[in-house]
């Protein structure tokens, strides 16, 4: 799994942003992607059939920095969800008539329960209907739904779990995409907890409390797609270390079986592919690292991709 053969190509693209790119979010098919940035837009690329990017939407999203993105599930249509610092997450929809990258997004509806600034979201599996669920620095996630799914404009509020203090808040968070279990997500902050809806209560509950990292937060976190197996992995970037949680799964429960620490330079952001084996973890310096487990269950990293640095250096950006 080396990347740095002759067989491998990176480019670098001219993001038009004027201040850090936040995050990055590619759709299910990974042909589109979208960026946000503290310049308070947004910008969507499509990639063409010669595997050329171009820029094919671009708006000022929030009133300040955005922070994160995400992709709805194109069943439910052309959805992006966004949210920054000004208290808000957006649900926006792609206008197939727009005659400008300015006005092919519309945003149907702004969600502005949050007391603070909104650091993550991200929308449910598609099995689970059209959810999103948001969080923010006072600390507490809200799950919202839209019950009608042929009218954007109405997503209720139907959960609200204070799982911080206010501060730092929820910093992170990510769906379980098990099928055949109960919605359920696994919140960063202070420390990692997982959260499962009940059909009996009709509310989610805290079902397990992972430990804290032995210094600062969770930066990350990224639950593992679920292929068949008897257990779930979670990953948790903190900064100087990355952790990964094994959970059992026994009858309705989730239990914590192992917990693997790995040292890193330093780790904000992870990442696992589409079957679950693969875990890509990012800090600076443009070094993305991939880890995948051996036969008795250990990560071990086994590629690294050094981005070219000194494109970016000669003002590429």
């Amino acid at each position: 799994m080396d990347f740095s053969g002759p067989t491998s190509t990176s480019k670098v693209l001219t993001s038009r942003h004027q201040d850090y790119i936040h995050h990055i979010a590619f759709d299910i098919y990974g042909r589109r992607m979208a960026t946000c940035s503290g310049d308070r837009f947004v910008r969507v690329w499509d990639l063409s059939e010669n595997n050329v990017w171009s820029l094919v939407g671009e708006w000022q999203a929030h009133k300040g920095s955005v922070a994160m993105l995400s992709w709805a599930h194109p069943e439910f249509g052309s959805l992006l969800a966004t949210c920054g610092s000004d208290h808000e997450a957006k649900i926006w929809e792609e206008r197939t008539n727009a005659t400008s990258a300015a006005s092919r997004w519309t945003v149907k509806s702004q969600l502005a329960d949050a007391r603070k600034a909104v650091s993550c979201l991200e929308f449910a599996p598609r099995h689970w209907g059209l959810k999103l669920a948001t969080g923010s620095a006072d600390g507490c996630v809200r799950i919202y739904e839209a019950v009608d799914v042929t009218n954007l404009s109405q997503w209720p509020l139907a959960t609200t779990l204070q799982c911080f203090a206010e501060g730092l808040g929820v910093t992170c968070m990510s769906w379980s995409s098990g099928r055949f279990e109960p919605p359920t997500l696994v919140v960063g902050g202070a420390n990692p907890i997982v959260y499962r809806y009940s059909e009996a209560t009709r509310q989610y509950s805290p079902l397990i409390v992972l430990p804290p990292p032995a210094v600062g937060e969770v930066l990350d976190v990224a639950w593992a797609p679920n292929v068949g197996r008897r257990f779930h992995y979670i990953a948790s970037a903190e900064g100087s270390q990355l952790r990964i949680f094994k959970l059992s799964r026994k009858d309705d429960k989730l239990e914590l079986e192992s917990t693997q620490t790995l040292q890193v330079t330093n780790a904000w952001r992870c990442q696992w592919n589409v079957t679950g084996t693969v875990l890509a973890s990012s800090g600076d310096a443009g070094l993305v690292q991939l880890w995948k487990s051996d036969f008795e269950g250990n990560f071990k990293c086994v590629s690294k991709i050094q981005g070219d640095l000194s494109q970016v250096a000669a003002g590429v950006g």
